[in-house]
């Protein structure tokens, strides 16, 4: 092999391990320099949470600073074993953060939802010449009120109910989830079906997020009322509404008769004559009436006929055709002027 040729594969070689070595360092490096993992902490709106960092007093730390989307705060050890030095180095976390004296734990006070995302930190200690970075993953949520269970749809076929039940939370939270008891199904939605053997059931939804859970229960009862009900209280309703409805058709014929009875009654009291009228009566006769009684009104109608146009006083009498009056019972003529 040429001499050239040898020396070109050991140059190729040379390089190749050198990308090699200098691959090997910087992941060396980074595995010594930081933690790559990141922890979850999560936490409760208006509550509090804690970054643990759990520093040993023997590593002596010179400074550590905080920061997410923007800076958070720098930490340095205090003088003679005090409490450590806090600066607050955004506004938005004034009065807010606390750190222990014993692990340098940082405690966020007062939790908002968008003080939700990434924190690091990072560790600068007297016995490494490396800084050392920790990730967390910082998530709010809402404690969990207790959850509504909604009826979407209910059949009943062959004496069985058949019914979906839906549960929620008021507010629409992130991950949250359900379960249903006893079924042991996961889901906000249960399909149930139920017969008369196992009224006594309760289902019950549990709403959980990461921080909180709550529950609500409903009665098998609640779901399928008329389907729990026994043919014999079916026939009893249907027998009491017919009875009713019976009732109520005799006392309107009552009703009826005796309004009709009454006008019949009310029509037989008014007389109809003719009287003949003469041209020669004075004018107080004109009118002639009887006084009646308080207890009972008769009507005598009249039908006066004159042959002349003359208008004058005149004097009314009953015609022969109509019968005797009686003498018990008093009359009210009115006449009218043809």
């Amino acid at each position: 092999m040429p001499c050239c040729v040898q020396k070109f594969i050991v140059k190729k070689m040379a390089h190749h391990h050198l990308w090699i070595l200098l691959f090997c360092l910087q992941t060396c490096l980074e595995a010594a320099g930081s933690d790559t993992d990141i922890f979850i902490v999560n936490g409760i709106l208006g509550e509090s949470a804690t970054f643990p960092l759990n520093i040993q007093p023997s590593q002596k730390v010179t400074f550590i600073s905080w920061h997410s989307k923007t800076s958070v705060a720098f930490v340095a050890p205090g003088n003679f074993g005090e409490e450590p030095i806090v600066t607050i180095t955004h506004q938005n976390y004034h009065e807010r953060i606390n750190v222990s004296g014993q692990n340098y734990n940082l405690e966020l006070r007062n939790l908002k939802i968008e003080d939700s995302g990434i924190y690091k930190a990072d560790i600068n200690v007297e016995t490494s010449k490396m800084t050392t970075t920790r990730s967390y993953n910082l998530q709010v949520y809402r404690r969990l009120g207790k959850p509504k269970i909604t009826q979407s749809f209910v059949t009943s076929v062959n004496s069985t109910c058949n019914a979906t039940l839906m549960c929620s939370v008021d507010k629409e939270e992130k991950n949250v989830t359900y379960s249903w008891s006893p079924r042991g199904e996961e889901g906000n939605v249960l399909q149930i079906f139920q017969t008369p053997d196992n009224q006594e059931e309760t289902y019950t939804c549990t709403a959980w997020n990461p921080v909180s859970n709550n529950s609500d229960s409903i009665s098998a009862q609640q779901l399928c009322t008329d389907i729990t009900m026994s043919p014999h209280i079916h026939r009893t309703g249907l027998m009491s509404g017919l009875a009713v409805l019976s009732l109520l058709i005799i006392i309107l014929s009552v009703v009826l008769f005796l309004l009709c009875k009454k006008e019949d009654a009310s029509s037989k009291k008014t007389i109809y004559t003719y009287i003949t009228v003469s041209r020669k009566a004075q004018a107080a006769e004109s009118r002639i009436y009887d006084e009646i009684p308080q207890s009972k009104v008769r009507w005598c109608y009249s039908l006066v006929s004159t042959t002349t146009p003359d208008r004058g006083s005149w004097v009314a009498a009953t015609g022969q055709g109509l019968g005797v009056r009686d003498p018990t019972k008093k009359y009210h003529v009115r006449e009218m002027i043809l």
